[in-house]
């Protein structure tokens, strides 16, 4: 199963990626959140559809746990 380059979780979780550009115009010409699987495991996002993913979310990672992945 393709996993993201920058994903850094476990192979179950899933990454988002945060993208301002994930939008599209709706019928009244008003900008409506969209979002896009990349693969099973990776989304890329708008801002307001993860600020929502994030309140009902079962894991936040720390700071400390995204830069200790990098290491």
């Amino acid at each position: 199963m393709y996993r993201h380059p920058e994903a850094c979780g476990r192979r179950d979780e899933i990454t988002v990626i945060e993208d301002c550009q994930m939008f599209v115009e709706d019928a009244a010409g008003l900008p409506r959140p969209i979002f896009n699987f990349i693969d099973p495991f990776t989304v890329k996002a708008h801002p307001l559809i993860i600020q929502e993913l994030l309140i009902d979310c079962e894991r936040v990672w720390t700071l400390d746990e995204v830069l200790g992945a990098t290491d």
